[in-house]
């Protein structure tokens, strides 16, 4: 049912957004307004809080013991933090990539501080800049979360090919950015793109190879395996 759910928004989406006029609004077929006034299925916007709260219901129910005094938004940030343990994340980081306020930003990251979640750190450039550090206990959250996860998305995908996948990531990327793109809900920079970041993983990939070490043969080796 999980995955049929997917396809529905897949298609609904799909449709709602496939006729966009010049003037940047969206043409919707009658034909669609007409089956949501009859209430014969659900509007896209519905569609996608529906699945949105069949998520989270499953995400509750199979949530590690680690995380059960964590709130959503707590979990959401230690993830987004193990993720990118590589490079140095900041306040704005955070406000950009869950689309928050800096209000809502500071005061969120000084109780998870509080929690012993976080540490944030002085930079050697500048002392005045704060990067935020995971501590080892939320480390340890993150492995837990990263596993669950994976099982879950493993679970909501069933049914999907992978040209289905990206053109599902790639409809809900378009409408995130026909709404931040009235200008009626902030600065567009604090919207990440939804779109697949297959590029970027492949170039991980590509580098994580280069890095290898290269084992060359001796000379006695060559000529061991020549007599083979």
């Amino acid at each position: 049912m999980l995955h049929m759910q997917l396809l529905y928004v897949q298609r609904v989406i799909v449709c709602s957004v496939n006729d966009i006029q010049n003037d940047g609004t969206a043409s919707v077929n009658p034909a669609f307004t007409e089956a949501w006034d009859r209430g014969a299925c659900k509007p896209p916007s519905v569609a996608i809080r529906s699945l949105h709260n069949v998520i989270n219901r499953y995400l509750a129910v199979t949530r590690p013991m680690e995380v059960d005094s964590l709130s959503g938004g707590n979990i959401d940030i230690i993830t987004f933090l193990a993720r990118h343990s590589e490079r140095e994340i900041f306040p704005q980081d955070v406000e950009r990539r869950f689309g928050i306020t800096r209000s809502t930003s500071s005061r969120v990251l000084a109780l998870m501080e509080r929690k012993g979640l976080i540490v944030r750190e002085s930079v050697p450039r500048d002392a005045r800049l704060k990067k935020i550090v995971l501590t080892d206990k939320s480390r340890d959250i993150a492995e837990a979360l990263r596993t669950s996860a994976i099982a879950m998305e493993g679970i909501l995908l069933q049914g999907l090919s992978d040209d289905e996948i990206r053109e599902f990531m790639h409809v809900l990327d378009v409408m995130q950015t026909n709404l931040v793109s009235t200008g009626l809900i902030g600065d567009e920079s604090r919207y990440s793109s939804l779109a697949l970041c297959e590029a970027e993983s492949r170039e991980r990939q590509s580098r994580e190879c280069e890095s290898q070490p290269t084992v060359r043969k001796t000379s006695q080796e060559d000529e061991t395996g020549k007599e083979e």
